[in-house]
């Protein structure tokens, strides 16, 4: 239990939230990152040829059926321009009693690793105000494993989704500046598009309040929700992950 509290505990910068304003000349890069516990609930859906499976697992239950999460951004910022990298891995393992037909159960591992690299441009860039716009590319790496359980506990059939492909992606965020010390931040990205191979849909939105300490540190809590549909003709697979988050961020 403790190394997957410590694991939590290990996330660095969410895109949506590593934005500030800066007094550096524009002509200076700017760098950023955020240290951050994320406590989600996930939900998983796999659609199979006999009826669909699902899985959630409630933020208050995240610490027993998470076996890794691994979350890292860093910002590089110069005047309106931005240069964004996101690393997340997820491991979670769950048990359900919802599934199709006379199976009694079903067990469900879902892996997923995304690596997603956007470049932004600040339409809107005052002392108050910053609006950015851009786009990217958002690698996934899926692995979605569902076992129907039949009565007495044998396995039934087993279904998986696995492999890697990479989605097209719009992204906006925005920060205001409340006061001296209190500021706000959104963040949005939406992609895939049933595009080739790509994901039928991938979105995230992010929601923070945070509280500058001095020019340097600050503090941000919030919520942010993933989600992301991928499949093929025979098994598709439905992530969500939804939950508070709480961190503290580094600009230099």
């Amino acid at each position: 239990m403790s190394t997957k509290f410590l694991s939590l505990l290990a996330v660095l910068a969410l895109p949506g939230t590593a934005v500030a304003q800066s007094s550096e000349p524009e002509n200076k890069w700017e760098y950023i990152a955020t240290a951050y516990g994320w406590f989600p609930g996930v939900s998983t859906t796999v659609e199979t040829p006999i009826g669909d499976v699902e899985a959630d697992v409630d933020f208050d239950e995240i610490l027993e059926t998470l076996d890794i999460a691994v979350l890292g951004a860093f910002e590089a910022r110069k005047g309106r321009v931005a240069l964004i990298g996101d690393l997340q891995f997820f491991d979670v393992s769950a048990d359900t009693e919802r599934a199709p037909g006379a199976f009694t159960g079903a067990e469900i591992d879902s892996q997923l690793m995304i690596f997603s690299a956007y470049a932004t441009y600040a339409l809107v860039d005052s002392d108050d105000l910053r609006f950015d716009v851009g786009g990217g590319l958002r690698y996934n790496g899926s692995s979605v494993e569902a076992q129907l359980i039949q009565e007495g506990g044998a396995d039934g059939p087993f279904f998986e989704d696995d492999g890697g492909w990479t989605d097209l992606l719009l992204a906006a965020r925005v920060y205001r500046q409340f006061s001296d010390k209190w500021y706000g931040t959104g963040y949005a990205d939406v992609g895939g598009f049933g595009i080739e191979d790509s994901s039928e849909l991938t979105w995230q939105l992010s929601a923070g309040l945070g509280y500058q300490f001095n020019d340097k540190w600050s503090t941000v809590g919030g919520y942010r929700h993933y989600s992301v549909e991928h499949g093929d003709d025979l098994v598709t697979a439905t992530i969500e992950v939804s939950g508070p988050f709480l961190g503290v961020q580094a600009r230099f």
